[in-house]
């Protein structure tokens, strides 16, 4: 009994001096949206730039040369932003992205904008990984890229790096057109899946996932819909074996790491405004990370210098688009702003041309998430409009019954993907409850079993951001014009526009009817 009692102090002697405390630095991004360049965030600073690949490049070398035991994930939608992106269909965002030093890099919704054929492309001109592993050719078991995951080394640690897309954020935000012939299964099968090839040869395992709902595309803070990332905190839950989960796709800032089921969960503001850097601690003994912090670098440009190398590419992008992108179009005294929870008067442009396309036209909506940059008073230029809205979305129209216009609103008014911006000859009225109370067109109230001709893009048409009356319309007619070609023939006989930023307003059951309609969104109070 000593001699056994001798050799097991004799082992657990051994095993404590063999056990390590790793240190590991995660730096990530998500929702990058092509943002190569600083700009203005109202809700950071009115006159400080932020963001911008040469300054997040500048950082990201500073800490991989100070602390070589450092990787850089990012968790997608990298495309899609300002025109730069746009009119190079991702290419100039995977080129910059090449000189960042990621490490590893998921999908998200938006790398499809241009469609999955054109999304292959530019894959292949990565030379970073890019990992998903549940969005497959239809009917097949063929992933479209097929690179589930990757596994990394950092201070003589394995590090298996997950790729995933939520099932239901693929079908609720991508253009079903630009997928046609893909589809998306479902992540938490796929995790488990991973996570069981991962274990046996891995120390950590990292999710890179987009999923959830969609950003808040908005200038206007607290009164818009607030966003979670309930949906990460879900899955960590229900699917336990992942460390570190780093989400992208709710636009969702982490200053504080969320812990769910052991899984630390993280996530920037998105447009590169910030770095995140998440230090860990692991225990070599018990296999686990035992300690973690977590920080949000925000991205002023006057406090980091550029890159030279990165500005020197992005300089280069800037010049192959500029014939395009600087031809003028109109001039604004006002500064054109967007709103995901009430009117704005972007949206009231975008909708206004949609209508104005076509006589038949009773009236157009515009989804507010499709709108993605205030713009400042001035020249307006191509290069703005598609800033602005930068998705190849075309003009569609639609004809519907007053029932199906009524099951549209009632969608919008509970705000899971931002109100409907509506066109000039149409208003509504949204209740206490969060519900339809009215619904006009030219003063007068729509009728339930009448039809009407109502305009929108592709995307919403498609049942895009869950507009599903739309794909039973009566009649359908896609015009395949670009939206921001509309935009630029309306505005084509303004040579000044002029419409006035429309504050939010909310109206009592006493006192709406007189002041309300001289808005096209009314909220009433209880």
């Amino acid at each position: 009994m000593k001699k056994f009692s001798a050799l097991s102090a004799l082992f657990f002697v051994s095993f404590n001096l063999s056990s390590e405390i790793k240190q590991l630095n995660f730096l990530y991004t998500n929702d990058l949206h092509a943002h190569l360049q600083p700009h203005i965030e109202q809700w950071i600073s009115k006159t400080r730039p932020v963001g911008g690949f040469a300054n997040l490049a500048t950082l990201i070398k500073e800490e991989k040369s100070t602390n070589p035991n450092t990787l850089y994930i990012d968790a997608g939608d990298y495309f899609s932003g300002p025109y730069i992106s746009t009119l190079t269909e991702g290419e100039a965002v995977i080129d910059t992205m090449n000189l960042l030093g990621v490490d590893a890099a998921c999908i998200g919704n938006h790398e499809f904008d241009h469609g999955w054929e054109s999304m292959l492309d530019k894959f292949e001109m990565a030379t970073f990984p890019i990992v998903n592993g549940n969005i497959f050719y239809e009917g097949t078991d063929e992933l479209i890229w097929d690179n589930p995951y990757v596994i990394l080394e950092s201070n003589g640690l394995k590090i298996g790096v997950i790729g995933l897309h939520g099932k239901f954020a693929f079908y609720d935000t991508t253009n079903f057109k630009m997928v046609d012939g893909l589809e998306a299964r479902d992540e938490e099968y796929y995790l488990r899946k991973y996570i069981e090839e991962l274990e046996p040869i891995t120390d950590l395992i990292v999710l890179s996932v987009h999923e959830g709902v969609p950003g808040r595309q908005s200038t206007k803070g607290l009164s818009d819909v607030e966003r979670t990332l309930s949906k990460d905190i879900d899955l960590a839950k229900n699917v336990p074996g992942v460390d570190i989960m780093i989400t992208g796709h709710a636009h969702k800032g982490t200053p504080d790491a969320l812990l769910s089921n052991e899984t630390i969960i993280v996530s920037t503001n998105a447009y590169s405004i910030e770095l995140g850097k998440l230090v860990v601690s692991y225990d070599t003994e018990k296999n686990k990370i035992v300690d973690y912090s977590n920080e949000l670098i925000t991205i002023f440009d006057d406090e980091i210098e550029d890159d030279p190398e990165m500005s020197k590419v992005i300089d280069y992008w800037e010049s192959q688009v500029q014939k395009i992108a600087l031809k003028e179009v109109s001039f604004t005294t006002d500064k054109m702003v967007r709103a995901y929870g009430e009117e704005s008067n972007m949206g009231n442009l975008f909708a206004d041309a949609a209508e104005e396309y076509d006589e038949k036209i009773d009236f157009a909506v515009i989804n507010s998430g499709a709108l993605r940059q205030d713009l400042d008073p001035g020249v307006l230029t191509k290069g703005d409009l598609i800033s602005a809205f930068p998705f190849p979305n075309t003009l569609v129209m639609t004809k519907i019954t007053g029932a199906q216009i009524e099951g549209l609103f009632n969608h919008a008014a509970g705000m899971t993907n931002g109100v409907l911006q509506v066109s000039k000859s149409f208003k509504y009225v949204i209740d206490s409850n969060g519900e339809i109370k009215e619904l006009r067109l030219n003063g007068k109230p729509i009728n339930r079993k009448k039809t009407y001709w109502v305009a929108s893009t592709n995307f919403v048409t498609l049942g895009g951001d869950g507009y599903w009356e739309f794909t039973e319309s009566i009649e359908y007619e896609d015009t395949n014009i670009f939206i921001v070609d509309v935009v630029e023939e309306y505005l084509k006989d303004k040579p000044r526009y002029l419409q006035l930023l429309v504050p939010q307003v909310l109206f009592s059951q006493q006192t709406f009817s007189k002041f309300c309609y001289t808005l096209r969104l009314c909220k009433m109070l209880a």
